[in-house]
């Protein structure tokens, strides 16, 4: 008999963990050395983690390369070394980045402009004198002050914000939204309506009756292991 009510409550815990499993969420992890997709507006690239620290916001649609992953910071890399560019290591809000399982193509904005300079006094141009100079950047993002708009830039090996040129166009990296579709097209359509991750009255009615038969039968465990053997021959 002992055996017998053991066997129940065993089976019922184990038909209350299987209903109830499915409902208990799990977190989806990144991991380090994978990318993040920057959707949404005014996410800062920072220097350390500190939310006063920010250099400049990071192109939308664009990406960074994820190098520690923690609940308030993630450390990022963005771009990369080059003849104009330096790759930048830094800090970005965690829950402000879309984490992907692929390796994009075009993983970040590579956008050179001219800067143009004004030299006073020129006008001597027939003497060799020049009276404009001008020198390539490599833009990183934005930087608003007020109502006003800047460019955090490398030019000639040094950091430094210039004012957003009128014509300096950021073309959108349209790789994630592919994606996405492509994920929509591949997965079939459901055949029933998906349930609710909610317990449902039923479940909830099984629970509660399972709460209270656990308690019953181990009493009754014990109960039973109280009482002597029995003695036919005794008196």
């Amino acid at each position: 008999m002992k055996k017998f009510i053991l066997s129940a409550a065993l089976t019922a815990l184990y038909i209350l963990s299987c209903l109830f499993a499915p409902l208990i969420p799990v977190a989806a992890q990144a991991e380090a050395g994978a990318y993040a997709c920057i959707l949404e507006k005014n996410v800062y690239f920072y220097a350390t983690k500190d939310l006063s620290r920010g250099v400049f916001t990071l192109p939308q649609t664009y990406y960074v390369k994820v190098l520690e992953i923690n609940d308030d910071f993630c450390k990022i890399e963005y771009l990369y070394d080059d003849e104009y560019t330096q790759k930048l290591t830094g800090y970005a809000k965690t829950e402000l980045l879309t984490f992907v399982d692929y390796v994009p193509k075009r993983p970040y904005l590579y956008r050179l402009f001219e800067l143009s300079y004004t030299i006073d006094g020129g006008g001597h141009n027939g003497d060799g004198f020049l009276d404009e100079i001008k020198v390539q950047c490599a833009y990183y993002g934005d930087y608003e002050i007020g109502s006003t708009t800047y460019c955090y830039i490398l030019r000639n090996g040094d950091f430094g914000y210039v004012p957003k040129p009128a014509t300096l166009d950021i073309e959108e990296n349209t790789e994630y939204a592919e994606w996405l579709k492509s994920q929509e097209e591949a997965t079939p359509p459901a055949s029933a309506p998906v349930e609710s991750e909610a317990a449902s009255p039923a479940q909830i009615a099984i629970l509660i009756a399972l709460c209270l038969l656990v308690p019953i039968l181990s009493a009754l465990i014990l109960r039973s292991s109280k009482h002597p053997p029995y003695d036919p021959d005794g008196q």
